[in-house]
C-alpha cells in the first residue's frame, strides 16, 4: 500500500491513505490533495510518498 507523508518544516504532519489502487486514480486523488495542502499549510508543504506492508 502507498501512503503519503504531508512534511512541514521538517515534521510530519498528516497522512494520507488512497483508497483506490489504480496508479491513474491515485494520481488523480494526489493532485487534488496537493492543492488542498498548499492552501492548508502554505507553499513549504512537501509531499512524500511510502510504501507500507
Amino acid at each position: 500500500m502507498v501512503v503519503y507523508d504531508i512534511v512541514l518544516n521538517g515534521e510530519i504532519k498528516e497522512t494520507i491513505k488512497p483508497l483506490r489502487k489504480s496508479l491513474k486514480e491515485i494520481y488523480a486523488y494526489m493532485l487534488e490533495q496537493s492543492k488542498l495542502m498548499k492552501d492548508k499549510y502554505g507553499e513549504n508543504v512537501k509531499i512524500k510518498g511510502r510504501m507500507v506492508y
